[in-house]
């Protein structure tokens, strides 16, 4: 019998309503050891206590009841003693990344965020394909999705997208993506990468390339008040409108109140690598969500090497047609961009490459992937 002892974060139960129904929030809980004793199976855990006068132990048994926060904790041995567990209000940290550790649903749906040091994950979007045949026909039984733009089935999220792609283009796991071929992708938290920490604040990058878009969809000059705008300003762009209205009411939907407005530095000296002078610089943004700048990514403190600006494409962003690297230092790496604009034709901005260099490319391409960053703050 394993005794190992695992520590365990729970979460108090709460209620939560989503589109229309109502569902319990629990979790932190799994299992280091199961055994069967009169019919019934057990599962080890263990806990800290407030006083370890309890069997001189901290681990403990639970039966196989579903629950979480409302468990009864019940020793099997001999003395048979029932543990109230909601009395023990003091309990340790497991690692998310330890695979005992159980997400409880609000931590599953991006709702409550989970931060560390280097990363948070919080806000919720879809990134792997669905290969699970009978769940695909579940999910393809589906009629009406959430006011979030997801399906739901069996407490997670799902989106389906029909694939664009013009190339021979593969998921994860291998399979094929067929141009037009209609595929489910599990809508997952987004986990982001911390770039800087001031007093809380966090101003945060995803750490995969979410989706593909392009950034202005043809070299057309307009005018705004007689001013001319470039395909590459990024204030009239069409991918600002796409963050700040479409991906982020649909990956924050659930819940978006950490999210801080930002004031965003267009200016030129974040456009070239000489910090000079760009006739397409626009005006300072107010964004929600916004993409870094050419002088971000070269930020030796957000970025200490070429490679630390690898990226690697989701599932999702795959399907949506974003370009991919295919050799094996580089396999799944995309394309992103930046929100800066190039000073040698109106028509350009700059992107990071798979490879991690930076380079311009026409703003009209569709391939190019999307690496969101936000500024984010619990109160």
């Amino acid at each position: 019998m394993d005794k190992r002892k695992v520590l365990l974060s729970v979460t108090v139960t709460s209620m939560i309503a989503i589109t229309g129904a109502v569902f319990a929030i629990n979790g932190g809980l799994k299992n280091s050891s199961v055994f069967a004793t009169n019919g019934e199976v057990w599962h080890h855990y263990a806990a800290v206590a407030p006083t370890e006068t309890t069997h001189g132990s901290k681990e403990f048994w639970a039966s196989s009841i579903n629950g979480c926060a409302t468990h009864q904790f019940t020793d099997p041995g001999v003395t048979c003693v029932e543990h109230d567990f909601s009395t023990y209000d003091s309990f340790a940290s497991l690692s998310r990344d330890d695979d005992r550790y159980v997400w409880c649903l609000n931590e599953q749906w991006g709702i409550t965020p989970v931060v560390t040091e280097n990363t948070v994950t919080y806000g919720l979007y879809p990134q792997t394909n669905v290969n699970d045949e009978s769940l695909i026909t579940a999910l393809n039984a589906l009629t009406t999705p959430g006011t979030n733009g997801y399906y739901f089935h069996e407490n997670a999220y799902y989106a389906k997208v029909s694939a664009t792609v013009e190339l021979e283009y593969h998921f994860d796991n291998g399979a094929g993506i067929v141009n037009g071929t209609p595929y489910w992708f599990k809508c997952e938290p987004i986990t982001w990468n911390v770039l800087s920490n001031t007093d809380g604040e966090r101003y945060i990058l995803s750490s995969v390339v979410l989706d593909a878009s392009c950034y202005y969809p043809d070299t057309e000059v307009r005018s705004s008040g007689g001013k001319k705008i470039y395909p590459n300003n990024y204030e009239y762009s069409e991918i600002w409108e796409w963050l700040n209205i479409d991906f982020y009411k649909s990956a924050f939907a659930l819940h978006n109140s950490y999210i801080q407005e930002t004031t965003v530095d267009n200016s030129a000296s974040t456009t070239n690598p000489s910090g000079e002078d760009n006739q397409y610089a626009c005006n300072n943004t107010e964004d929600k969500v916004f993409l870094p700048s050419f002088k971000d990514y070269i930020n030796p403190d957000y970025f200490d090497k070429t490679s630390a600006r690898y990226c690697k494409t989701t599932d999702w962003a795959r399907a949506k047609g974003a370009q991919y690297d295919t050799r094996s230092s580089y396999l799944f790496n995309g394309t992103y961009w930046t929100r800066s604009p190039g000073d040698v034709n109106n028509y350009c901005a700059w992107c990071v490459d798979s490879d991690g260099n930076l380079g311009t490319s026409d703003c009209y391409r569709t391939y190019y992937g999307v690496r969101p960053a936000l500024t984010f703050k619990i109160a």
